[in-house]
């Protein structure tokens, strides 16, 4: 049986060789943390995205709980959408404040900025924005209104887009500061890592401190913070990594134009479409599927029989996890669109290593299991 992994980290020949010959020089030189590749890489990173500093932590979930820090959110609220990994809405409790969760929209799957509106009171300090499965969020402009209407700040989770675009703008850019994670099914990787990029220089400063316990440059403790620091072979592989990602992202939509071609006009799915005005950077593909079709039933289906893996995003939302659940009292009927939509969608294989029989081979067996 033909084995298609749902995502997989993807480093060409050229690439191994190079990050190999690096990683052997740093080794001998003994510097592995706090060291040049870490620097290179945190500017190079800031000059792709198009901002003026970006600090390289440990994790993208480091990177969230960081920027949210900033904020000092004790006593406050930060809106966020329930479709998203727990890491978003768990790093607003880490940085001292409560997440309200928010809808989305089903033609986007990304946060709807009128129940966001709804949700804005006194306490809100800030609202989350997920560039979900690596579509910039189509309403950013909008919600960059609200913040600046209502005094928030917004901050963009872009763990699934690097190399996303809106308006010729990449996701990292749009909002007061993005969180990017480097795990490794994302788009590129550093085998673990995350990135805050920002134009405010109080907030990078803020970021950099904090990632070493909260010393400054002198090593003196002037707030708390851990150890999230980033290590020189991870940024080693992150800036080879940086190097390819146009070329990934131009992969990617390879593979999603095929599979929108041999996927076109069937009944039993529907293909979500990208705006003209945004670079999708397809960290996962979804689709969905009708009503009378379990798409749990679907996934094990395709695995089984094909060995395609397949994933979701995220089923179940945020809201109807078990903690939250019991510790904020959300429940089921919070948020309809959510609670209706997301069972509902499944995810391709989608990563830089699939090739065109790949997608073929996908499409044949999708067809064969509807």
């Amino acid at each position: 049986m033909k084995r298609v992994s749902s995502a997989f980290p993807y480093f060409d020949e050229p690439s191994l060789k190079a990050i190999l010959k690096d990683i052997e020089a740093t080794l001998r030189s003994g510097v592995l943390t706090d060291g040049p590749n870490v620097k290179a890489f945190e500017e190079e990173f800031a000059n792709y995205v198009g901002v003026k500093h970006a600090v390289a932590v440990n994790s993208g979930t480091s990177a969230l709980e960081i920027a949210l820090r900033h904020y000092k959110l004790k006593g406050r609220e930060v809106i966020v959408p329930t479709n998203t990994f727990v890491a978003t809405p768990n790093s607003v409790i880490f940085a001292g404040g409560k997440p309200v969760f928010a809808d989305i929209r089903e033609d986007t799957l990304c946060i709807d900025p009128e129940d966001v509106e709804k949700k804005i009171s006194s306490r809100t300090a800030g609202i989350i924005v997920v560039h979900i499965a690596g579509l910039a969020c189509p309403q950013i402009r909008v919600l960059r209104e609200l913040c600046r209407d209502h005094d928030l700040f917004l901050l963009e989770d872009a763990a699934h887009a690097h190399g996303a675009m809106i308006d010729g703008k990449k996701a990292g850019s749009l909002g007061d500061a993005g969180c990017f994670s480097f795990y490794p099914t994302k788009v590129m990787t550093t085998g673990e890592g995350g990135m805050i990029t920002t134009d405010n220089e109080e907030l990078s400063e803020a970021a950099l401190c904090m990632r070493t316990h909260g010393q400054d440059a002198k090593r003196n403790m002037v707030m708390l913070g851990h150890n999230w620091r980033m290590g020189e072979i991870a940024a080693i592989m992150g800036r080879h990594q940086l190097s390819n990602l146009e070329a990934f992202v131009r992969k990617r939509n390879e593979i999603a134009r095929q599979y929108e071609r041999l996927l076109a006009g069937i009944k039993e799915i529907a293909l979500f479409k990208t705006p003209a005005n945004i670079r999708h950077s397809y960290y996962k593909y979804p689709l969905k599927v009708k009503d009378d079709i379990d798409a749990e039933e679907l996934a094990l289906s395709l695995k089984n029989k094909y060995g395609i893996e397949t994933g979701n995003i995220y089923y179940p939302p945020c809201h109807l996890h078990p903690f939250y659940r019991e510790n904020f009292g959300t429940k089921e009927g919070d948020l309809p669109i959510s609670e209706s939509v997301l069972k509902r969608v499944i995810c391709l294989p989608m990563h830089a290593g699939l090739g065109k029989e790949d997608a073929e081979y996908v499409s044949n067996a999708l067809h064969l299991s509807l």
